[in-house]
């Protein structure tokens, strides 16, 4: 099986404009954690995008093969040839500006293997507002989220974010009215934001397979997340830091992929646990940081999970309770 791994920020995604240091460091670490898993695999081969402003690590990659691009004109036509030359996709980009949908609805159109979400769930996830909308109607419970042009019935200090923003990308804590006025006078597109009240508790994360409805609980991880500019960071986060009272957790992602039966393979779920319980933030339709310390916690190759469950159809059976916490650090 032919697989064209496509990382959208180390894979040429960002041609012509500088990249993040940030972004750069969580792209790699997702990429080299899915390569690895998919190297262990006797019937994989990989086709693999790269930067070529980026150098790459030391470590080989077995049946993998690279594709240099320098130019974001000469990406398209790669893009274009290695779908059609390959037997399945998987990529890994943000949801913002309809990124990831984009580039699901291509390898749709194409005919081939999709190893993440379908378009039409990393479009309804891609939005905070849907996502959240959706999972109240199916009562689950998430933090509140209204749109700029709706009725705020929330004290100060609030949240804004981008709609579509991955993770804490563009969120700002709004402390007092004043402050409110200033930020949406600085603004351009108000539509594109949306208004949460800020949360005490703890932040975590849930890694899960999705299949239609049905889910299975990989880890839970605990999120570093600081304050840092008017709004947060996130240092890294500890994969498989919660390993008692995951039956919660557990009927959690249930009841999320019976709300969003459209999800299918990995995807993170980022919560807060609060002491009313946990509160679903946003859904993440793709691989995240957390995969990448997974295989260490759990003992198994999250990849081969994937590739068996597009084969089989069923969700794999194993105890999330028997993994070890792992640290995965990023860099400030």
């Amino acid at each position: 099986m032919k697989i064209l791994v496509f990382e959208y920020i180390t894979g040429g995604g960002m041609l012509g404009e500088a990249i993040p240091r940030s972004l750069a460091q969580e792209g790699e670490l997702m990429l080299t954690a899915l390569l690895r898993d998919l190297s262990d695999l006797p019937d994989v081969r990989t086709v693999v995008f790269r930067d070529a402003r980026l150098p790459l690590s030391g470590r080989k990659f077995s049946g993998a093969s690279w594709v240099f691009v320098d130019r974001k004109d000469d990406l398209e036509c790669h893009l274009v040839g290695q779908i059609e030359r390959c037997d399945a996709v998987w990529p890994i980009a943000p949801e913002t500006g309809g990124i990831l949908e984009h580039l699901c609805r291509r390898v749709e159109a194409a005919g081939k293997t999709l190893l993440t979400s379908p378009s039409d769930a990393v479009s309804l996830a891609a939005s905070k507002l849907a996502t959240v909308k959706r999972l109240q109607n199916k009562d689950v419970s998430a933090v509140s989220t209204y749109a700029l042009s709706e009725s705020i019935p929330l004290e100060f200090p609030r949240v804004v974010k981008p709609d579509d923003g991955v993770g804490c990308e563009g969120a700002r804590i709004i402390e007092t009215e004043w402050v409110w006025k200033a930020w949406a006078a600085e603004i351009d597109d108000l539509a594109r934001y949306v208004v949460q009240p800020l949360i005490e508790g703890e932040s975590l994360s849930l890694s899960a397979l999705f299949a239609h409805g049905k889910a299975r609980l990989l880890s839970c991880n605990r999120q570093r997340i600081v304050r840092s500019r008017g709004g947060f960071a996130l240092r890294g986060c500890e994969v498989g830091a919660i390993r008692s009272g995951l039956a919660a957790y557990r009927a959690l992602a249930d009841r999320i992929s019976e709300a969003m039966p459209e999800l299918w393979g990995y995807a993170g779920v980022d919560l807060m646990q609060c002491e009313q319980g946990p509160r679903v933030l946003e859904i993440n339709p793709r691989l995240t940081t957390s995969y990448a310390g997974l295989r260490q916690s759990l003992g198994i190759n999250p990849a081969a999970l994937v590739l068996e469950l597009w084969r089989s159809g069923i969700l794999p059976e194993f105890d999330a309770e028997s993994g070890k916490p792992v640290e995965i650090g990023l860099e400030t």
